[in-house]
């Protein structure tokens, strides 16, 4: 697995666009990579069902460069969206307050905000795992990605 951290605070002073020189970053290292599992992962969701919305300078073509995942944060809340053929997962649910749903947008597939908690990611070659689990110890959400 390799996990890529960007920027995605609009102040960035290199820029936060799909055109940014982060993204061009990003770009080339994917192009390059060997890994069975590509993550991003930066703090404002670019789709997001919550107070927040989405954040458009952070819909980048991520599935068309090859990222299999990408997490975000920002609402407080827990969100799994399919987008682009690729999961887009929103965890705010660590501490702070919890937000509300506003709606619901294209490719949410589930939608939680009752408690805080984590995720749990197993991965292997061919399988990776993500459950989100409350502080209860309840699995509210478990997805896979399998590889043939």
């Amino acid at each position: 697995m390799h996990f890529y951290a960007l920027d995605s605070d609009s102040r960035e002073t290199d820029g936060v666009g799909k055109f940014s020189q982060q993204a061009v970053w990003l770009q080339n290292q994917l192009a390059v990579s060997t890994s069975a599992w590509d993550i991003v992962y930066f703090h404002h969701a670019p789709y997001s069902s919550g107070l927040q919305g989405d954040v458009d300078w952070m819909q980048w073509p991520f599935a068309e460069w090859g990222v299999d995942v990408v997490f975000s944060g920002h609402d407080h809340t827990y969100e799994r969206i399919l987008r682009d053929g690729i999961v887009y997962f929103v965890n705010g649910l660590g501490g702070m307050s919890k937000y509300s749903f506003f709606g619901v947008i294209e490719g949410s597939q589930l939608r939680y905000n009752q408690d805080y908690g984590a995720m749990l990611v197993e991965a292997s070659e061919n399988m990776i795992r993500f459950q989100f689990i409350n502080r209860m110890n309840e699995v509210i959400d478990t997805f896979e990605l399998i590889r043939q």
